[in-house]
């Protein structure tokens, strides 16, 4: 290996460090939480370094949180909801979802969304796009080819809809710290319960779909 490349791979493999650190770091303190100087001392390098690649901790934490941002997105864009019926295919779209909502490190973005919206607004709304509008977008688009739904509403409402009965009572209590996570059992029967009243409803009538 040539000194230069040698070199050059030292540098990217610090860099990648940095950020894997500083993205602990953000997620546990906050913005205001993290020094520079406390993450050159962990991983190495020097003020010069940092403020060449990133311009200082601003531009940091925006790369960092970007890259979280991705990193949050990937299973949603993975997720293949399938050709069955509406009931089954809901059950096993609200599992996956809920499991990535109630994941500490989603857990900790969203908080960190929360904390610095008003300091990083542009930041605030790539974490929404990344998390809820991303999985309320796939699921919108998979309602759309669905036969059967009430007419005078978009695939999107619905699926919007869908997401904040699945997630808005879990993810709040996980975040505000009210009760313990919870077991997979207890996520797989507020599925069934969110799938259900989705599909029914609350008040006795013309049932269709079965969940």
């Amino acid at each position: 290996m040539q000194p230069d490349t040698h070199r050059t791979a030292q540098g990217a493999a610090r860099i990648q460090a940095l950020t894997d650190t500083a993205a602990e770091l953000f997620l546990e303190r906050g913005y205001e939480g993290v020094s520079i100087d406390e993450l050159i001392g962990r991983v190495g390098g020097s003020r010069r370094n940092v403020y060449g690649r990133f311009g200082g901790k601003q531009g940091l934490f925006i790369e960092v949180v970007t890259r979280l941002c991705d990193e949050q997105a990937q299973p949603l864009r993975n997720l293949d909801i399938g050709v069955g019926g509406i009931g089954p295919a809901l059950t096993m779209f609200g599992e996956r979802v809920l499991e990535i909502v109630l994941q500490p490190r989603t857990l900790a973005l969203h908080r960190l969304m929360i904390a610095e919206g008003q300091r990083f607004p542009d930041l605030s709304q790539a974490i929404l796009r990344s998390g809820h509008e991303a999985g309320t977008a796939i699921l919108g688009e998979w309602l759309r080819g669905r036969p059967g739904l009430r007419h005078g509403l978009s695939p999107e409402i619905f699926a919007e809809q869908f997401v904040l009965l699945l997630t808005a009572g879990p993810q709040l209590r996980a975040l505000t710290g009210h009760n313990a996570p919870l077991s997979p059992a207890d996520r797989a029967h507020h599925v069934r319960v969110a799938v259900s009243t989705f599909l029914h409803g609350a008040l006795p009538g013309d049932n269709t779909q079965d969940a």
